[in-house]
């Protein structure tokens, strides 16, 4: 991340960082989105099939992360899969040829996750809370407004990063307010809100995320382009993460420990079995969707 001074406000930039990289398998060719260490590979063609299936991942497919995140998904349903049936598990008739199987692989993590029982009593459900602060602290939120447009698009005959460049600066310097400009995205782009988005949580998922956890109220962070899209966020309002005192948490501390339970086990069940089978995404190939939408 750098930061700069525009005008009497802060003006933070962001520079994306590269793809997630599991294991250490060399890539097999540059096309190649995904490779497994026994040398399959998902291909731009297999996520294109996978989200003719799956169309509620489909908005996930406009951005660099959300395509990471598919695949991700795609790959650690081919390690489900390869793990069930080294494992001996039965497939439905007629399935067997299926590569992206998300029943059977469904039904594999099940069985591979251990569980996750509830404390026994009030005193079990304190002796966790004392134990595993991690649990009962509430991440950072921001009320964001916000503005994005498709890359290619062109405002002003400027393209869209460097309209919205400009428009920030001028944000910045109190020439125009923050609402002016989402006012304009807004005839230009109606797919999306523009504007106020609302409360988000700032969960460490991405780079802009992080970003934005990291900035403070008032700051401007953008604009950046992800995936097909230029954004500009304006933060209006920050609630810091805090630790939550055992007087907040005592009646619902139970279902909180099961859930931290179910999210720490799946965390490791995904690694293990992604770095098993020597899961490698190819930042490079993934980027380069979207550089080929942007030329066609």
């Amino acid at each position: 991340m750098r930061e700069r001074s525009v005008g009497a406000g802060r003006f933070l930039g962001v520079c994306l960082l590269s793809a997630l990289v599991i294991g250490g398998a060399p890539l097999a060719t540059a096309a190649d989105l995904v490779q497994l260490k026994s040398g399959e590979v998902i291909t731009s063609s297999d996520l294109s099939q996978y989200l003719e299936r799956r169309v509620d991942l489909r908005a996930s497919s406009r951005s660099k992360w959300g395509v990471e995140q598919v695949l991700r998904e795609m790959a650690m349903g081919r390690a489900l899969v390869q793990e069930g049936e080294r494992l001996g598990e039965k497939r439905q008739p007629g399935k067997e040829g299926d590569r992206f199987d998300d029943a059977y692989a469904m039904s594999v993590f099940r069985k591979l996750m251990p569980p996750c029982d509830p404390p026994a009593d009030a005193t079990a459900a304190r002796k966790f809370f004392d134990e595993n602060p991690q649990a009962f602290r509430v991440p950072p939120m921001a009320r964001l407004n916000r503005v994005m447009l498709p890359a290619s698009e062109t405002v002003d005959s400027m393209a869209a990063m460097d309209w919205m460049m400009a428009q920030a600066k001028l944000i910045a310097s109190g020439a125009q307010p923050f609402e002016a400009m989402a006012k304009r995205v807004e005839g230009i782009y109606r797919l999306e809100a523009q504007g106020d988005i609302g409360w988000a949580v700032l969960v460490d998922e991405n780079v802009i995320l992080r970003t934005l956890a990291a900035a403070k109220q008032g700051d401007m962070v953008g604009p950046v382009r992800e995936g097909d899209f230029v954004y500009l966020f304006s933060i209006d309002d920050k609630r810091d993460s805090r630790q939550l005192a055992w007087d907040e948490v005592a009646v619902s501390a139970a279902a909180r420990a099961v859930n931290y339970c179910r999210q720490t086990a799946t965390r490791k069940l995904e690694q293990d079995l992604l770095a098993k089978y020597g899961v490698v995404m190819n930042s490079a190939a993934i980027s380069g969707l979207f550089e080929k939408a942007q030329s066609k």
